[in-house]
This record gives structure tokens, C-alpha cells and sequence, in this order.
């Protein structure tokens, strides 16, 4: 390996194409205009409790291991939604142990892969804190990086490439340009 004039690996010690900040209030804020002390009493907001539990019963799925259903919970939304506001409130919140269930692997016959199924209580309370964490950490995250990341999966890319090439390919034949989906 070559070493530049430091002594230094120069693999190492290229700098970052966009640099980034190394505090968290840096990233969270970049313009310095406002300084976000605590988001937790943002996140057990009754509205955002609401949405969140919205997102979870459009997304349906089953119960965790209190068995609960999207609507037994529905039927006790008010005293639900308002334990787990409390909860989150004075910090006792704990999320229950998450069912595991054997989901068939692909082209393995005979193998499996668990599946983590929480409770639709746990469901609520992790999409109330994805509603408030999302649009922070979403404009810093790397474009290359894709895990867990909403329209961000290597399919999502590879399908929408598949799309724009076709359309290219449409629109040369046709001399004119094609209108984009996206």
C-alpha cells in the first residue's frame, strides 16, 4: 500500500466527499436556528399517538403475545392510547416480549427464519416515535444507504431503473419524449 507524504495510509486519509457534522444537534439542526432539547414529549402527543395508530391498524397484521387483536385494541382505543401516553410520560413505558413465529426461507425447503410479531400496543408506540424520528434523521441518512428506510430498498431502486429505461427506450422510438411516472 502507498503512504502519502504524513506517513499516513492516503485510503484512510481522504476526506469526505459531503462532510458531515459530528453532534447530533449539528445534523438535527444545520442552520442553528432552533435547538431541539427533548422530542419524548413530542412523541406521547395525543395527535401523534392517534396517527400513529392509524398507521398501524391501515397496516394490519396480527397481534403479538398478549393475543390482542386490531380490534379488541380499537374497542379500548381512548384507554389505551391514554395508558401509553401516560407511560411514556412518567418513563415506566416497557415493551412486551415479541411473538417469534417460523416463516418458510425461499428456495430452502425445510429451513426457516423467525419472524418477531409485537404486541399492536408495541406497534403504536414504535410508529409514534418512526412519526417524529423520521423526518429528522431522513435528510442526513446517506442516499446509499438503504436498510429499513421507506422507498429506499434495493427492489424500489432496481424496479424504478427497470421504468425509466423503458421509458427511455419508448421515447427514442417514438422521437419524442415520454412522460415519467416519477
Amino acid at each position: 500500500m502507498s503512504k502519502d507524504e504524513g506517513g499516513r495510509n492516503s485510503s484512510f486519509s481522504e476526506k469526505p466527499v459531503r462532510p458531515r457534522p459530528r453532534r447530533l444537534a449539528a445534523w438535527i439542526s444545520p442552520t442553528g436556528a432552533k435547538k431541539v432539547h427533548s422530542l419524548i414529549d413530542k412523541v406521547y402527543k395525543r395527535k401523534n399517538l392517534e396517527m400513529a395508530w392509524e398507521k398501524v391498524k391501515e397496516n394490519r397484521g396480527s397481534g403479538g403475545v398478549d393475543g390482542q387483536s386490531l380490534a379488541a385494541f380499537e374497542a379500548q382505543l381512548g384507554l389505551q392510547l391514554a395508558r401509553l401516553e401516560k407511560e411514556l410520560k412518567e418513563d415506566t413505558y416497557r415493551p412486551q416480549p415479541v411473538l417469534q413465529h417460523p416463516i418458510p426461507k425461499r428456495d430452502k425447503p425445510g429451513e426457516y427464519r423467525m419472524l418477531g410479531v409485537p404486541t399492536i400496543y408495541d406497534r403504536v408506540c414504535q410508529q409514534a416515535l418512526l412519526n417524529r424520528l423520521e423526518p429528522i434523521f431522513e435528510p442526513i441518512f446517506d442516499d446509499a444507504s438503504f436498510g429499513y428506510r421507506r422507498w429506499r430498498s434495493p427492489r424500489f431502486f432496481r424496479v424504478r431503473r427497470a421504468r425509466k429505461a423503458s421509458n427511455a427506450r419508448c421515447s427514442t422510438r417514438s422521437g419524442r419524449p415520454s412522460a415519467s411516472p416519477h
